[in-house]
């Protein structure tokens, strides 16, 4: 909320209805210059806080230009890497079982279907 729409809020406390009676009912050029005033105070107070500052982050160069690198560089990295670590090699593909070998398929009828014309 900008300091424009706090000064057009409207004020939360209710007016009380009124009675027709024009002595019980409050002066509107009072009660309209004391919330002016408050508003006035209260914005004023706005102005009088203290500001936060926010630090700039300093810059930390990296321990070498990556545009220098080479490719192996990249290989002889000592840090460990995960990034393989869940993989298996497999040489022979033929040594694994078909899935689908002995699978059935629901409703194969286990023999052929003549149908009589």
């Amino acid at each position: 909320m900008g300091i424009r729409d706090w000064l057009k809020r409207k004020d939360a406390s209710p007016i009380p209805a009124s009675n027709d009676d024009p002595a019980d009912e409050p002066d509107e050029g009072i009660a309209f210059a004391e919330l002016q005033e408050r508003r006035r105070l209260e914005a004023r107070s706005l102005f009088d806080e203290e500001d936060v500052v926010v630090e700039a982050e300093e810059l930390q160069s990296a321990p070498y230009d990556a545009s220098e690198g080479g490719v192996d560089d990249l290989h002889d990295s000592s840090e460990e890497s995960f990034t393989h670590a869940d993989e298996i090699e497999i040489e022979d593909v033929s040594l694994l079982d078909d899935p689908y070998a002995h699978a059935k398929i629901e409703g194969d009828v286990p023999e052929p279907v003549e149908f009589d014309e």
